[in-house]
């Protein structure tokens, strides 16, 4: 989760919110940093988005 001010634009904020995904642990290899699943508001929904995603 990620908090910012009321103007600020919501889609400026989706790549560093991804990077604050921390590594998941415990498998032997590299560690993962993509989520299974990503929720997001309709705005988010442009393809542009989903390449950098």
């Amino acid at each position: 989760m990620s908090l910012t001010g009321g103007n600020r634009n919501d889609v400026t904020q989706i790549l560093p919110l991804l990077e604050k995904v921390p590594a998941v642990g415990g498998v032997v290899g590299r560690p993962r940093r993509r989520p299974d699943v990503l929720l997001a508001d309709r705005g988010y929904d442009h393809d542009k988005y989903r390449r950098l995603v």
